[in-house]
């Protein structure tokens, strides 16, 4: 399962703590359910794990069903992408990243323009998505009352409910995160969304001020009729377990255990692995 951003998903954090600026690092733990709505089963089935730990300006995030760890350095503009099952780990930088994110997207528009002439191709659901994707646009309301951000639209609905974080430099490190994971996201895996829906969601937040999103709802029906659901548990602070889990990673990041692999090969890897 990938991270945050590419299939239907309803995120419900339970904050515990009140964030301070003294406050040390952030704790994401999270469960990601892949719900029926056509069912009176509103829990689902768990589908994927993943623990996010935030520490002296890096995010650790660990998914469990890939076996995979992503750590995000804003300072150096890159992230790490490890996979300890495969024993390789590749490095992409945030260049690196604009590079295939733009040539993807110029593709995927050459592509538009040859069908455009065929009429029945041009008016098929799927490419009107395909489009709604390159330059998203939403019919944008807030509901004061509940704190929930609506971003609606044809092909896909975002619903939002925010809480007040009062760390802001939190708050933006961690919207940062999310918008280049977006874009890491579609870079590691072609077949996702492109990152343009969410970074549109994230735009949306920030402008709400200093505030997380606790429930998030990505709707895509009619065309995917699954809905993940994602419970999160945010804990302002690390505890002593979370600086070991940290200290345990970034040693095995700089050991010989792990091959450094061209990010070509790293996708190739996670193709295969998934195939299985």
């Amino acid at each position: 399962m990938n991270r945050l951003c590419f299939l239907p998903y309803l995120l419900i954090s339970v904050i515990s703590g009140m964030p301070t600026s003294a406050a040390q690092g952030l704790k994401i733990s999270t469960q990601i359910h892949a719900v029926d709505p056509a069912t009176t089963d509103s829990r689902g089935s768990v589908v994927s794990s993943s623990l996010t730990l935030c520490h002296n300006g890096r995010i650790f995030d660990y998914v469990a069903s890939a076996d995979e760890l992503c750590v995000f350095d804003p300072v150096q503009k890159q992230f790490v992408v490890a996979s300890p099952s495969r024993r390789i780990q590749t490095v992409v930088t945030f260049d690196e990243i604009r590079h295939h994110t733009e040539t993807r997207r110029q593709r995927t528009e050459e592509y538009l323009q040859e069908i455009a002439g065929r009429s029945e191709a041009s008016e098929s659901r799927e490419l009107q998505y395909i489009r709604f994707q390159l330059n998203p646009e939403f019919r944008q309301s807030f509901d004061a009352a509940r704190n929930t951000l609506l971003l609606a639209s044809p092909a896909l609905t975002y619903r939002v409910e925010l809480s007040r974080w009062d760390d802001a430099e939190q708050v933006e490190r961690c919207l940062t995160w999310r918008d280049w994971t977006a874009r890491l996201n579609s870079v590691l895996h072609p077949d996702n969304l492109f990152p343009e829906p969410r970074l549109e969601m994230n735009r949306a937040i920030r402008e709400r001020g200093n505030c997380l999103p606790v429930i998030v709802e990505l709707d895509r029906r009619p065309a995917v009729m699954t809905v993940l659901r994602a419970e999160h548990q945010m804990t302002a602070g690390l505890s002593d377990d979370d600086h070991t889990r940290i200290a345990r990673w970034e040693t095995l990041l700089k050991s010989a255990e792990l091959e450094v692999v061209p990010l070509r090969r790293y996708q190739q890897s996670a193709l295969v692995s998934r195939s299985r």
